[in-house]
């Protein structure tokens, strides 16, 4: 099988190239990289080929994509790059999968499911941790009940790793500003991003976090393929610190897409905060820098620099009864969290005939337990169950 993986230079298409391989040794990967010295040294370390790609220029692309079976999409942030690699690969007329973190392009790429299916397509779209592990949980939870009546997703993440791209900053600060997309009483309606904040309890070593509504791709999806009357996403960052700080750039405006000139140049205000968020290492004084590290390594240990935390919780009744099911997972790494999923999805599409069209991952188009069994293998999954009065 012959799968390419775009951003496979990236934090986390990095990771997909390791993971496809670490999963199937014999496939046939290629790394399509705007970034030339990086991409070669990754390809020359995994034993994989490499090409210079933009995926901005979709004629080149489409030449890149020729005689491949599968296309892996890690090029973020998604609200920028996705529908338009999308588009791409639809009319390359070649399967294709991602990690799309981000609502509102969530939307548009769930438009194209027509094209999809006239071009004989398999597209499935944020198969990554936070969507994609949520959704599935979500998912089989929800299986369980008779009714569904809420579905939360949340998740907490490092914001200190080292390795992390400004892409994944970019989706953050664009996930918390202005007004997102929720599921609420039966309806998709606008929320303020940052609103209804709460702590939510992950399991150990992450433990205790805030987090408040984002714009995410959960309450877009969900409630297509599970009926529920509420659907919404929940994340925040951690060191706690820098939570407050891009609250504070969100409430000034700072993550936005206003205009800010300077010396003569004309800049994004969300390019600015990404800019001072990439260099905080160098612009934080050392000794803030060093205390505020070494709280989270006192609390987190070795989850700190990489980890995350997801989590779950499902709402309904079951034989007239309330039920509630919840579902946490600590991650040591998130980059894998992240980057599993999807792979294990490439792998599934490119072996076998799936249903055409655009899907997401609770459309069961990938084997969702086989999804499930192989983060089982990298992390534990903690599941409550709580059964209630008669209602």
């Amino acid at each position: 099988m012959k799968i390419v993986v775009l951003g496979g230079a990236g934090h986390i298409g990095s990771r997909i190239v390791d993971e496809i391989l670490r999963l199937s040794p014999s496939a046939h990967v290629t790394i399509a990289d705007i970034d030339e010295i990086k991409g070669q040294q990754i390809a020359k370390q995994m034993g994989v080929d490499f090409v210079k790609a933009d995926v901005t220029r979709s004629g080149e692309l489409l030449e890149i994509l020729k005689g491949k079976d599968v296309v892996v999409n890690a090029v973020g942030p998604f609200y920028r790059f996705g529908v338009q690699v999308l588009k791409t690969a639809l009319t390359a007329g070649i399967s294709y999968v991602d990690i799309n973190d981000d609502y509102d392009s969530t939307l548009e790429g769930l438009a194209l499911d027509r094209i999809a299916r006239e071009k004989g397509v398999t597209a499935i779209i944020g198969m990554g941790a936070t969507p994609g592990i949520t959704n599935v949980l979500a998912s089989i939870g929800a299986e369980k009940m008779d009714e569904v009546e809420e579905i939360g997703t949340y998740w907490i993440w490092t914001a200190i790793d080292p390795t992390m791209g400004n892409a994944i900053i970019e989706h953050f600060f664009h996930a918390i500003t202005g007004n997102v997309k929720v599921f609420k009483n039966g309806n998709w309606v606008d929320e303020k991003a940052l609103s209804e904040a709460e702590i939510f309890d992950f399991p150990e070593p992450i433990g205790t976090w805030e987090v408040a509504i984002v714009g995410h791709p959960e309450p877009i999806t969900i409630p297509r393929y599970i009926k529920a009357k509420n659907v919404f996403n929940k994340g925040g960052i951690w060191p706690s610190e820098l939570n407050e700080i891009a609250k504070v750039f969100a409430q000034l405006g700072l993550t936005g897409e206003g205009i800010v000139n300077l010396r003569g140049q004309q800049f994004k205000a969300i390019e600015i905060a990404v800019a001072i968020a990439m260099s905080l290492n160098q612009l934080v004084p050392a000794e803030e820098l060093q205390n505020t590290l070494a709280k989270i390594y006192e609390r987190l240990g070795d989850y700190s620099l990489m980890g995350m935390g997801l989590g779950v919780k499902i709402k309904g009744k079951k034989d007239e009864k309330g039920y509630v099911i919840e579902y946490g997972i600590a991650f040591k790494d998130s980059a894998q969290a992240t980057a599993l999923p999807c792979a294990v999805s490439a792998l599934e599409i490119a072996k076998s005939e799936m249903p055409k069209g655009v899907f997401p991952p609770e459309a069961k188009v990938v084997d969702l337990n086989k999804v499930i069994s192989e983060v089982k293998k990298i992390s534990k999954i903690d599941c409550t169950e709580i059964r209630s009065y008669s209602i």
